[in-house]
């Protein structure tokens, strides 16, 4: 894929570099991968180069757009697709950008140098090109993390709970759950060839199926729950691939694409921590109950001003179940050719799935 590179990229690289006289001697865009499942990603590229006196420069790239223009707009049922356009956050990474709020000590974001309006609900967002040092998630890290993510929400509380009829305040994940979830995911997991796919069949374990569909069952009554605990403002997709050790120590995290604009429950923000490198196949299954008292630990010790454990546990729990018990298996890659590393992927994401959904078994409503 190519991209047509701006006119002002020679002032983007004289703002990133400080240097008011630079000029580009090359440059180069190279396209990154970033999965099919993503509803607001465009594309992604890495925009480098050298300048005549020999110094690197470079740009992460990121293009977004509103939900209809995404391939999964045309799968979902037409009587929810304006729903989904009026309510998906599709540009609330580029808002935070432009906002700056106040973030705790150790979590820094990137700088945004340019912001492209190309129409019809489309940006571009030409982003500081973070080195990220090599740096392993082990648990030290994830608890790190947790800890960040507790201070950024004690630092954000929403006042007032939800106890009688009004506007709901999860609602972001009340829209995601009628849209993309009961129009897309749902309709997959009910139906039987789903899982007589022998990229499913193989790995899931028999009673998966009835398990996830019970919970789907549930949604109802868990958003009702959430509505009732402390809320706060939120990252929305804090996945370790989304909180970058950053190589020159400026932070513990660069904290990038944020994807939630609208306040939360306690505990959000865990459920995409504890997912993220399990999708990738990065995290073993056997890891993710160590992962999970973690972080919910380390959460909870710092958000221990506005909610309690067992408020902490349960925001936790729940959103996780509601954001993720239904993506865990990765469907939209059934078309894919069934190679032995894309069953190793689905035999992990079964595991995931069923994690996800004993937790989501044990929960009560609050």
């Amino acid at each position: 894929m190519t991209m047509t590179l701006p006119t002002g990229l020679t002032d983007l690289v004289r703002a990133s570099l400080g240097d008011p006289l630079a000029e580009i001697a090359d440059q180069h865009a190279e396209l990154l991968h970033h999965g099919p499942g993503s509803l607001s990603t465009a594309s992604l590229h890495r925009v480098r180069g050298t300048t005549t006196d020999g110094v690197s420069w470079s740009f992460f790239v990121k293009s977004i757009h509103a939900i209809n223009h995404s391939p999964w707009y045309a799968k979902m049922p037409e009587e929810l697709r304006a729903d989904a356009v009026a309510n998906f956050p599709w540009r609330a990474d580029a808002d935070v950008y432009l906002a700056r709020p106040s973030l705790p000590c150790g979590l820094r974001l990137p700088r945004m140098y340019r912001l492209d309006d190309l129409g019809d609900d489309r940006l571009v967002m030409w982003l500081e090109d973070v080195p990220v040092a090599p740096a392993a998630w082990d648990l030290d890290r994830y608890r790190a993390a947790a800890l960040l993510l507790g201070h950024l929400a004690a630092a954000r509380p929403v006042a007032g709970r939800s106890s009688a009829p009004r506007e709901p305040l999860n609602r972001s994940l009340r829209h995601y759950c009628a849209g993309p979830v009961a129009g897309l995911f749902l309709p997959i997991l009910r139906d039987p060839a789903t899982w007589r796919h022998p990229l499913v069949a193989r790995h899931a374990d028999p009673l998966l199926r009835t398990d996830l569909l019970a919970l789907a069952g549930r949604i109802d009554p868990l958003l009702d729950a959430l509505d009732r605990l402390p809320h706060t403002l939120v990252h929305g997709d804090a996945s370790p691939m989304n909180l970058l050790v950053p190589a020159d120590g400026s932070a513990e995290f660069v904290a990038v694409d944020w994807g939630w604009p609208h306040p939360a429950a306690v505990g959000f923000d865990l459920g995409q921590l504890l997912v993220g490198r399990a999708h990738t196949g990065e995290l073993d299954p056997a890891d993710l109950p160590a992962v999970h008292e973690a972080i919910e630990a380390a959460y909870a010790a710092a958000a221990a001003g506005i909610a309690d454990p067992g408020e902490i546990s349960f925001g936790y729990v729940a959103t996780l179940v509601l954001r993720s018990a239904w993506t865990a298996i990765p469907f939209e890659l059934l078309g894919q050719e069934p190679t032995p590393e894309l069953h190793d992927l689905f035999r992990k994401r079964a595991a995931l799935a069923r994690f996800i959904a004993d937790l989501g078994r044990s929960v009560t409503a609050w």
